[in-house]
């Protein structure tokens, strides 16, 4: 049996989740998501996605420091992050807390369908 390729998906907006979850789960991806990033590192851990991408603003949480949390943690530092955001500031700022890639919203979904399918090859 084929391996999915694995996303997990963070992000507030739950429209915009939902949206790109269905999009993706038809164009051949396991998706995993989540509209908070408080269970972001053990979700990380037992799902062991390929690819994440998480989304900076989230509420209570900064996904800044969740990717610097996950980069830093041993078993599940190799995984790709793509950060992206509707704040463009941010843009500058993304491999400090050693994010892959920055991606500003809104975007097609087209677009960030090329960009996970181009850490996956």
């Amino acid at each position: 049996m084929k391996h999915l390729p694995k996303v997990l998906l963070i992000d507030d907006e739950v429209d915009y989740l939902d949206l790109l979850t269905m999009i993706l789960r038809k164009r051949g991806f396991d998706v995993y998501s989540l509209s908070s990033g408080e269970d972001v590192l053990t979700v990380t851990k037992k799902f062991k996605p390929d690819i994440i991408l998480l989304d900076v603003r989230l509420g209570d949480f900064d996904g800044r420091l969740i990717c610097w949390q996950i980069k830093t943690e041993k078993d599940i530092k190799e995984v790709t992050i793509i950060l992206h955001s509707a704040y463009s500031d941010i843009e500058t700022e993304y491999k400090s807390f050693c994010a892959d890639e920055f991606i500003l919203k809104p975007t097609e979904i087209d677009y960030i369908i090329s960009r996970i399918n181009f850490y996956l090859s």
